[in-house]
């Protein structure tokens, strides 16, 4: 079997050799009707007809994840319970990276403050004076007190708006476990039902007794 391109250079030639029978709309009919047929699908074709098959095969490996083994029916859960678990999951998590947070702005305030402090002192360092004037030494004292207020003050309003964010959601949780759902035990449904059907059966056995007398 010879290649698409020639198979296509072939329909052309036999195209041309037809002119003069066929007029310019039946050579397009002709032309797109081989193009639609048999050239769209000529490797198809080929493959099937010729002994020299010219085959390009792309392989692509899709890997498939099952779903998770379902718990047994014994072990399952009321969905509204479940949704109320993952809510709570949820909130215990969000309270948990505030908490995280805070750490996390105390470590980054405290290397602040302390490279601050340094920066001040190395610039006293610098001058090269042995004894430092009065006014000096007060100047230094109130600029060290005035970094450490500024990095006590950003912990402190942070500390504030991290805890009432922290006590709003302790009374969602508060408040999702009120309305909780309540899930009735299978055992108390099923007896629920004996129940009924005796209930049922005695009275039942009421009116027939009645209908005899």
């Amino acid at each position: 079997g010879c290649s698409i391109t020639d198979a296509i250079t072939i329909l052309r030639n036999k195209l041309g050799d037809y002119q003069g029978q066929f007029n310019t709309t039946h050579l397009l009919a002709l032309c797109d009707y081989f193009y639609n047929t048999f050239i769209r699908h000529y490797r198809l074709y080929q493959y099937v007809l010729g002994q020299d098959q010219e085959v390009n095969l792309t392989v692509n490996h899709v890997e498939v994840c099952v779903p998770p083994q379902p718990l047994p029916l014994a072990e399952g859960k009321d969905r509204g319970l479940w949704k109320l678990e993952l809510k709570l999951a949820e909130l215990t998590m969000a309270e948990v990276q505030k908490r995280t947070n805070v750490l996390l702005l105390k470590e980054a305030l405290h290397l602040e403050q302390e490279h601050m402090l340094q920066k001040k002192f190395s610039e006293v360092t610098v001058q090269q004076k042995q004894v430092l004037e009065r006014e000096e030494l007060e100047n230094l004292i109130n600029e060290a007190i005035h970094i450490q207020i500024k990095c006590l003050k950003e912990l402190l309003q942070y500390e504030i708006q991290t805890t009432f964010d922290i006590l709003d959601l302790k009374l969602q949780k508060k408040t999702l476990n009120l309305n909780a759902p309540i899930p009735f035990p299978l055992s108390i449904s099923g007896q629920l039902g004996q129940d009924e059907s005796l209930k049922i059966n005695k009275a039942r056995k009421a009116k027939k007794a009645k209908g005899k007398r």
